[in-house]
């Protein structure tokens, strides 16, 4: 399998649309033009179909594939458009694509190679061939196709054809290569652009036809078997009704290994060819046929023992503990189990061997299983840290105490502490203080003293200083949206936090507000109204005990005056990134007055960005060296309170 050493960082899903288009050009000509993809398939899928939500005109998205101007050989325009396909990662989007047209569905494996057309002339001679290209036009590889073994010099017709497959190289001839290429699909595409056929017919690669064009079939199993009849070699197929398009896409999971070539997915099509036409196609993929793409790298694993993890919301999660095997470059044990209902829809069991997929190159998780256990797998009846009964509760586990058990209890603590921006409190630290008794609930960290933490071991009187002074700083004027998000409220997450912040402006406001007044807000809809309605009441305590606690939140400002053509604010269409300790005033804090003006907060340095604000306390990184070098607009903290200021004056 292909092995790639660099993924999609954190904050990937923070950059806007300048950022993302970057990302996607790099890629893409990194893929295409350069034979060397630094990211896995999947991790590029995310970019596009993130920058496809931001900015679904972005010029970008029509010029995914190779730069012409790296064309090697002639340009060959293709009589008919060889399209891209259309993408899935999930059962449910494939069942309603499915649903779109009569007739039995024909799947496939989709090769990971390089796709060929390869035209033949009425006398049946070979003419010419083709890559893919921009679906348009093509590069000229007819020599190199030439010398491809399984690929017929003349077939017996009496009109022009067309057929059309993939260029691949087999992972037994690949093995023999180790040590000179990246992986088979670079290896492919390097050699169908060598300029000395010899060389390239000595790497090994094959043609796997999926497409006949122009013999007037009517099905694509038909397709397939005119061209078996002409001496091609077809791809591995199978006709399913639509309740075996999950099981199929899942058998070809597990047998991933055990194929010679490498697949990047499972390819589903409408049979009835006279269905396809109906359907039609789009500018970039046809109607009749989607790809159902494989999430990560997968291998074969054994389920040793099952480990259950507790959130800051009392539900406990499973996690598989299993043999190591190795995905996407890394070492894996564990495996996510997703939930108590998987466990059991999957009747998974102790012992089975199963498919574990790294999605994305980051999450571990099991896809299937290909033998079963002997050992059942039950989840706990009681707590481990609390001693309280667990429940089931449709597909989740719950335990059943109100207020929350010691596990639970570090989950929370974790997510206000992350929130508000109090750093150095670890989960190994806050179990540490759970188990003490001197942190029960988010108001204990304002209620630390120095003289308590010294008494810990490997806790110095510098450090148990710092801690201290971190709770602090985040104590007072705490954004609105910050400490709504911090609550840990189900559905009241960063952005559903600024929403409730800019519409009702208070602390107490939003306290007060119904769930009516809340389904009157953008996104809002009826179930998640009233889940953080009964949240926040269901917080009431907590909110009262940071209050008692010194805590004070912010009055969100009035909106920003809008302009002569109704603007949001003086800050449109500007982004800021914060770096270094600001004096004046938190980092979140001056988020927030960005984002009341009509600005973002961004996430990265890029040359989209607008400014760079440099704090005053010092530590800037290198955040300040990239701007510079990308031409970015540096402010010191001085220079932006200016700033803010220059926005409030009459």
């Amino acid at each position: 399998m292909t092995q790639l050493s660099m993924f999609l960082p954190a904050d990937w899903l923070d950059w806007d649309a300048a950022r993302l288009e970057f990302e996607v050009r790099k890629h893409n000509r990194l893929y295409w033009d350069e034979n060397r993809p630094v990211i896995s398939d999947p991790e590029f899928d995310r970019l596009v179909e993130r920058l496809r939500s931001i900015n679904p005109h972005s010029p970008v998205l029509d010029a995914l594939g190779p730069d012409p101007a790296a064309r090697v050989g002639e340009p060959v325009t293709h009589r008919q458009a060889m399209l891209s396909l259309e993408k899935c990662y999930d059962e449910k989007t494939l069942l309603d694509w499915a649903a779109k047209f009569e007739g039995d569905v024909v799947m496939t494996p989709k090769v990971d190679g390089c796709a060929c057309s390869i035209r033949y002339g009425a006398d049946g001679r070979l003419e010419v061939a083709a890559t893919r290209g921009s679906g348009t036009v093509g590069e000229d590889i007819t020599a190199n196709v030439k010398r491809i073994p399984n690929v017929p010099a003349r077939l017996p017709v009496t009109a022009p054809v067309e057929i059309r497959g993939e260029v691949y190289l087999p992972l037994s001839a690949f093995a023999k290569l180790a040590g000179e290429f990246a992986n088979p699909r670079n290896t492919a595409a390097g050699a169908l652009k060598q300029k000395d056929p010899a060389k390239s017919a000595a790497v090994g690669l094959r043609f796997m036809a999926y497409d006949v064009v122009g013999a007037g079939l009517e099905t694509e199993v038909e397709k397939f078997a005119q061209a078996a009849a002409w001496g091609f070699e077809p791809v591995e197929h199978a006709l399913l009704d639509r309740a075996g398009m999950q099981a199929g896409y899942e058998s070809y999971v597990a047998r991933r290994q055990q194929l010679d070539y490498e697949i990047d997915g499972v390819v589903f099509r409408a049979n009835r060819v006279d269905e396809q036409v109906r359907l039609g196609a789009t500018s970039h993929h046809p109607r009749g046929a989607i790809a159902y793409k494989l999430q990560g790298e997968s291998g074969l694993t054994i389920l040793r023992d099952v480990e259950w993890s507790v959130s800051r919301s009392r539900i406990f999660t499973p996690v598989g503990i299993v043999d190591p095997v190795s995905l996407s470059g890394a070492t894996v044990t564990r495996i996510s189990l997703h939930n108590w209902g998987m466990v059991r829809s999957k009747g998974l069991s102790i012992g089975a061997e199963c498919v574990a997929v790294r999605r994305g190159g980051v999450i571990p998780y099991l896809e299937s299983v290909s033998v079963p256990g002997e050992t059942p797998i039950d989840y706990p009846k009681t707590c481990p840290t609390g001693g309280f009964p667990l429940r089931e509760e449709g597909d989740i586990i719950v335990c059943s105490c109100a207020t929350g058990c010691a596990g639970a209890i570090v989950g929370v603590l974790s997510h206000y502490a992350n929130a508000v921006g109090i750093e150095g409190f670890g989960d190994i630290w806050l179990q540490t203080l759970v188990d003490a008794g001197l942190l029960t609930q988010p108001a204990d960290f304002y209620r630390l003293r120095p003289e308590d933490l010294i008494t810990f071991d490997r806790m110095g009187e510098t450090l148990a200083a710092k801690l201290v002074e971190n709770c602090a700083t985040h104590q007072t004027d705490l954004p609105l949206a910050v400490f709504l998000a911090a609550l840990g409220v189900p559905g009241l997450g960063r952005t559903a936090s600024q929403t409730l912040a800019r519409h009702f402006r208070s602390l107490e406001r939003v306290r007060a507000a119904t769930p009516a007044e809340l389904l009157g807000l953008p996104k809002f809809a009826e179930l998640s109204a009233e889940k953080i309605a009964a949240g926040l009441a269901a917080q009431a305590h907590t909110i009262d005990a940071l209050l008692a606690a010194g805590v004070t939140v912010a009055t969100e400002p009035e909106p920003a005056a809008t302009d002569a053509a109704g603007g949001p604010g003086p800050f449109t269409g500007k982004s800021f990134l914060f770096t270094g300790t600001l004096a004046a005033m938190t980092r979140e804090a001056a988020q927030a007055r960005v984002e009341a003006l009509g600005g973002k907060a961004a996430s990265g340095v890029s040359k989209a960005l607008s400014y760079l604000v440099v704090g005053s306390e010092g530590k800037a990184g290198s955040k300040l060296q990239k701007a510079q070098e990308a031409g970015v607009t540096v402010l010191t903290e001085a220079e932006f309170i200016a700033l803010l200021d220059a926005t409030a004056a009459p």
